[in-house]
This record gives C-alpha cells, structure tokens and sequence, in this order.
C-alpha cells in the first residue's frame, strides 16, 4: 500500500515538472480591465468593442452595450488580457473604443483612448467621434480583345 502511494506521489511529480514552463504561467490567466462610464451621444442597444494595440494593428479584445442608467447613456466592457486572448491587454497597450453601427448611424470610434494598466475597473467616459468612411470595392471587369 506504502509503495503504492509512493509510486503515485513520484509519478505526479514527474509529471508536474514535465509541464513547459509557459503553461504553468498562463495558469490561471491574468482578469480582464473593465471599462465603464457614459456613453454621449449613443443609442441604447449600441455595441462597444474594446480594440487593443501594438503599433499599427489592433486585436478586438472585448464587447459591451450602451444602456440606460438613470436616463443617460452607458457602457461597461470588460477588454480581456493578453493571457486571456494574444495581442490583447498588456502593459504599454493603447486601448481604442468603438461603436458599432446602428440603423441610420454609422460606426464610430470614441476620442478617448486608454492605456492598458491592468486588471480591475476603469472609469472612462466616452463621446463618439465623427463617422468612419466606409469603402466599397468594385471588381472591374476588362477585356484585353479589340
């Protein structure tokens, strides 16, 4: 019986050490950041997405909603770590905010921009900027016959 439970402590700790280091770090993953605060200017209903950056390219790392609280617009997302989902949350990242189209408005990207610091609530109010473009490509069609 001794033996047994020997056996079985070794083998357990042959396995733990067997585990690559960068799995035991991203476990348990880091929380998210929650953003929350007023939302001028936004129909209820609207989506907020969180877009998290590095340099040029940004990684959709969170989703909200614009409701009412006490008649005004507001929003809450929770924007996830970069352990949560790569490219998202870490140190230095910018933190970009955008509302989805609804009916006859058109997307938008908030004038308020974060810098990711970490878990746990951050109060940011946000007012949406002008209308994106939206670009329409048309394929062309040739003929090389005269």
């Amino acid at each position: 019986m001794k033996r047994r439970n020997i056996l079985g402590v070794v083998l357990a700790g042959v396995a733990l050490v067997a585990l690559p280091a960068t799995a035991l770090a991203q476990f348990p993953p880091d929380p998210p950041s929650t953003y929350y605060g007023s939302a001028t200017g936004q129909a209820v209903g609207t989506k907020v997405v969180a877009l998290i950056g590095d340099g040029g390219s940004f990684v959709a790392c969170g989703v909200g909603d614009v409701v009412l609280d006490s008649g005004n617009p507001v929003y809450v997302v929770d924007a996830f770590s970069d352990s949560q989902r790569a490219g998202c949350g870490k140190t230095g990242r910018v933190v970009r905010f955008y509302f989805s189209p609804t009916g006859a408005n058109p997307g938008r990207l908030a004038n308020e921009t974060s810098s990711w610091a970490g878990s746990g609530p951050k109060n940011l109010n946000l007012t949406a900027g002008p209308a994106l473009a939206v670009r329409s490509n048309i394929a062309g069609v040739t003929s090389d016959k005269k």
